[in-house]
């Protein structure tokens, strides 16, 4: 009988945004995982994240503070949303590939859950592998997940590309009638891109206080505001908009409550440049 081999994704950024060798890699993982604040969370169900998706030398650790919360639990499918970096188009594109892979090993894609969400709306959700081949936004989550999740575990891929500002809504009201208790969201996004270290602390302070109080609204007008004021380089205030939405909109619809693990930018990071930086924060949202 004739078996069909699965497509396989591979890995687009190893070596650039994290190590390609196995043994390093577990070595960095483990590093950062150590130093990572304890969330004091043990006896909450977290339902979902929000992590930076820069190379591991600048974000690494502001992403280890989310997934440490996460260490040793158990979930069915996760859930990789964020905003296409690598590709343009239209929508939301899903990845048919069968598996991801990263040198930590393989991790199935939920493929059936994939061609329900297609199926539930076809003219939303897309099957798109070449926006998932070379971005890195999803993929530099990959290996945390390995690192901190018991084994099992799937993932759902999914990019959004150039959409109307409300289509977060109509994402979150897709996902919640697939979302269950036993899955997991991680949305990927960086925080301001270009400004001066100071001007993006005080900027990014702003953007997690109305994350944190899965203000949509109040975030849109800090965003119009902000950009009024013409601040020098200053670029975009968060690079994940519609995967950020669509996660405030579900937690606020489930009444996810909400904790920030760690701010920082990569004026902090290896070289220390503060003239233009890139603002991170993770946040866990979990069930009270």
């Amino acid at each position: 009988m004739k078996t069909t081999k699965p497509e396989i994704r591979y890995p687009a950024v190893a070596e650039s945004f994290y190590p390609s060798e196995p043994s390093e890699l577990k070595k960095t993982l483990a590093t950062l995982l150590a130093e990572a604040p304890d969330a004091g969370l043990e006896a909450h169900n977290i339902r979902a994240i929000l992590a930076p998706h820069a190379g591991y030398s600048f974000s690494g650790g502001v992403a280890a503070a989310a997934y440490g919360a996460l260490q040793n639990r158990s979930f069915d499918t996760v859930y990789l949303i964020g905003n296409a970096h690598a590709y343009l188009f239209e929508g939301i594109a899903l990845d048919g590939h069968d598996i991801w892979q990263s040198p930590l090993g393989r991790v199935p894609v939920d493929t059936a859950l994939a061609h329900r969400l297609h199926e539930l709306d076809p003219g939303l959700v897309q099957f798109l592998n070449i926006a998932h081949h070379s971005d890195h936004i999803l993929e530099v989550h990959l290996p945390f997940l390995q690192s901190v999740l018991q084994p099992g575990f799937r993932i759902l891929p999914l990019l959004f590309g150039e959409n109307p500002p409300d289509l977060y809504r109509k994402a979150s009201e897709l996902l919640v009638r697939t979302v269950t208790p036993d899955d997991l969201i991680v949305a990927s996004s960086d925080l301001s891109h270009y400004p001066c270290y100071k001007d993006a602390c005080a900027i990014d302070r702003k953007t997690l206080d109305h994350v944190l109080r899965k203000d949509i609204k109040g975030l849109e007008r800090h965003v119009r505001a902000t950009m009024k004021k013409n601040i020098p380089q200053e670029d975009a205030l968060f690079c994940g908009p519609d995967g950020l939405k669509t996660l405030l909109d579900i937690a606020a619809r489930s009444d996810w409550q909400t904790r920030a693990m760690l701010y920082s930018n990569s004026g902090e990071a290896l070289y220390e440049d503060k003239t233009a930086v890139v603002g991170y924060a993770s946040v866990v949202f979990y069930e009270s």
